[in-house]
C-alpha cells in the first residue's frame, strides 16, 4: 500500500501559482527532478522485497477538477478525496511498483491539490514528510536542508545467516479488509485544552494533545464494541512509534519504515476513565523507550520483540484490535512550493482497514483532525457518543 498526503493550496491574489496550470506543473516537475537524486530509491521500482534503483523516475499525473476549491472544502467527506488520488495508489494488481506517485489536481478556480503517495514498503510517514520538505525547498530554489540518510541497516543489520528472512512464521497476520466507513472528527484548540485538563492526573499533570485524543478514542471505541458484543472481549491498542531519536545513533533524517509497535491491553471487564488510560499510555511510552535501548544492543532483540507482538495477535478471535497513528508535528503545513503554505493537509481519507485512527495537525498547530475508520455498526455508535462529541466536531468545513 501507499502512504499518502494531500496538500491543498488556495488560489491567491498575487497569482503566485503561475499564469497557467502548465507553468505550475512544469515548475513542480523540474523541482521534483532536482529532488529525486537525494531520495534516489523513490525514483526506482519495488520488485518483491527489493527496490530496483533504476532511475526510472516517479509517476507524475495531472488532473483537472471542475469545482471551486472553497466549495469542495465546505464538506470534505473522506470519499470526496478518492478522485484526487493516483489510480495506481489504489490498485493491488501490479507486480512492479513505482515507489513514488504524484498527482497535481488543478481546480477551476485556480486552487491546487498536490497528492504525494510513497510505497509503504520502504517509507513511513516521517519519511514522507521529509521528502515533502525537501521537494518544497527545491521548488523555492533552496538547498535541501535535511539530507536523507538510507543507512538504517547499519543500525539494524540482519542477524547471522539472515535469520529474519529464513525463519518461518507460525502465524501469518494479515490486515483485515472489510466494509468500513471513515469519518473526520476535528478537535479545535479550545476543546483540546479542555480535554487535556480533563485527562490530567497526579501522575500525568500535563498530557499531550495526542495522549488525550488517543485515550478518548480507545475508550469510546471500546464502549461501542462492547455494547454490541454478547461476550466481553479484551481491548488492545496498537500505536506505531518512530524509532528515530529513541535508538542510539539513529538520526532523525533516516529514511525507511523506522517503526515499532507500542501495545496496550485492557481485559474484558474494564473500561477505564480517560485519566487512567492516559497514565497507561505514559507508562507504555517509558517501557517502550527502554526496549529501544535494548534493540540498539542486539539485532536479535528485535526478533524477540516481534515475537512478543505476535503472541498478542494469536488471540485475534477473542480480542478487539485498535490502532492509533499520529502524524502530528511532522511539519507538513510548512510545505511552501513558492506560492505559500497549504490551507489544509490530510491523509488519503478512506481506508479498507478497520479500527484505525489517524491523527493530523490542524492548520493552527494546536488542534487535531482525527480520521477514524470503523465498521458501519461501530461507527453509528461512535457518531452519537456524547463523550466524544463534547470534544470533537463531526466533519466541519475547512476554512481558507
Amino acid at each position: 500500500m501507499y502512504t499518502g498526503a494531500l496538500l491543498f493550496y488556495a488560489a491567491d491574489p498575487q497569482n503566485l501559482l503561475g499564469s497557467s496550470s502548465e507553468e505550475t506543473s512544469l515548475k513542480l516537475k523540474k523541482s521534483l527532478s532536482g529532488t529525486l537524486p537525494f531520495f534516489y530509491p523513490l525514483a526506482g521500482r519495488i520488485m518483491g522485497s527489493f527496490v530496483n534503483c533504476n532511475d526510472e523516475g516517479a509517476v507524475f499525473i495531472e488532473a483537472r477538477v471542475d469545482h471551486l476549491l472553497s466549495e469542495f472544502l465546505k464538506c470534505p467527506v473522506p470519499e470526496s478525496l478518492e478522485p484526487l488520488l493516483p489510480l495506481e495508489a489504489k490498485s493491488r494488481d501490479a507486480v512492479t511498483w513505482p515507489a513514488l506517485l504524484i498527482q497535481a489536481n488543478f481546480f477551476s478556480c485556480g486552487g491546487l491539490v498536490i497528492t504525494i503517495c510513497i510505497s509503504h514498503k520502504i517509507t513511513d510517514a516521517t519519511s514522507l514528510a521529509m521528502f515533502i520538505r525537501g521537494w518544497s525547498e527545491s521548488s523555492r530554489g533552496l538547498g535541501i536542508t535535511l539530507v536523507p540518510s538510507f543507512n538504517a541497516s547499519d543500525f539494524f543489520p540482519l542477524p547471522p545467516h539472515h535469520e529474519l528472512l529464513l525463519k518461518p512464521m507460525d502465524h501469518k497476520v494479515e490486515a483485515e479488509e472489510m466494509s468500513c466507513v471513515t469519518r473526520r472528527f476535528v478537535f479545535d484548540a479550545s476543546n483540546i485544552k479542555k480535554l487535556r485538563a480533563k485527562a490530567s492526573s497526579s501522575l500525568v499533570k500535563n498530557p499531550t494533545r495526542v495522549e488525550a485524543v488517543t485515550a478518548l478514542f480507545w475508550r469510546c471505541a471500546t464502549k461501542a464494541s462492547r455494547s454490541r458484543s454478547s461476550t466481553p472481549r479484551s481491548s488492545v491498542l496498537q500505536i506505531p512509534v518512530s524509532l528515530r531519536g529513541k535508538v542510539d545513533s539513529l538520526s532523525e533524517n533516516t529514511i525507511g519504515n523506522m517503526l515499532s509497535i507500542m501495545i496496550l491491553k485492557k481485559e474484558e471487564a474494564m473500561i477505564n476513565g480517560i485519566q487512567d488510560l492516559v497514565e497507561e499510555l505514559r507508562r507504555a511510552k517509558e517501557i517502550f523507550t527502554l526496549n529501544c535501548k535494548e534493540m540498539t544492543k542486539s539485532s536479535s532483540r528485535i526478533l524477540e520483540f516481534l515475537e512478543e507482538i505476535g503472541k498478542v495477535y494469536r488471540r485475534e478471535d477473542e480480542v478487539d484490535f485498535w490502532m492509533s497513528n499520529s502524524w502530528c508535528k511532522l511539519g507538513m503545513y510548512e510545505a511552501d512550493f513558492g506560492w505559500g503554505k497549504p490551507v489544509w493537509v490530510t491523509g488519503r481519507g478512506t481506508s479498507n482497514f478497520k479500527n484505525l485512527m489517524l491523527l493530523i495537525d490542524a492548520k493552527d498547530g494546536d488542534g487535531i483532525e482525527a480520521w477514524i475508520t470503523l465498521t458501519e455498526e461501530h461507527m453509528s455508535l461512535l457518531e452519537c457518543d456524547e463523550e466524544l462529541l463534547e470534544s470533537a466536531s463531526l466533519n466541519p468545513p475547512v476554512l481558507i
